[in-house]
């Protein structure tokens, strides 16, 4: 797939700064509007009632806690997103288990693809584990 997002805007929701910064470069240079980092669920909240949201990239942990009420509020806005954590999938809280998911050390390829689909359209119901 090629690596285009073709203006489309992209919340990272991320609690660690440089994973934060590298995220937003990647998303600059595929062509995307980056917005973010922020680093709560508080944060995102405001991102995402100010502005229209192509798709998220999601941390399953964030300052203010679990990413869970996060993506029940992006489910309920038909937002979609990519959970990123550092946890195995069967240890994130129930609400994120059945979201596109990215393992890290997060590998930049599969995470640009996985963007790319969500910001296009297109339904990802499961990415598979780098």
């Amino acid at each position: 797939m090629t690596r285009w997002l073709g203006g489309k805007s992209v919340l990272i929701v991320e609690d660690e700064f440089l994973i934060g910064l590298m995220l937003t470069k990647e998303i600059t240079g595929a062509g995307g509007t980056s917005l973010g980092p922020v680093t709560s669920a508080a944060d995102a909240l405001k991102e995402i009632e100010s502005r229209p949201i192509d798709a998220v990239i999601l941390d399953a942990k964030l300052v203010d806690g679990s990413a869970a009420d996060l993506a029940a509020c992006l489910d309920a806005r038909r937002i979609p997103y990519v959970v990123v954590s550092g946890y195995d999938r069967e240890n994130l809280p129930s609400g994120l288990r059945q979201a596109p998911f990215i393992a890290k050390p997060i590998l930049v390829p599969v995470l640009m693809e996985a963007i790319e689909g969500l910001a296009a359209g297109h339904a990802l119901p499961s990415l598979p584990l780098p």
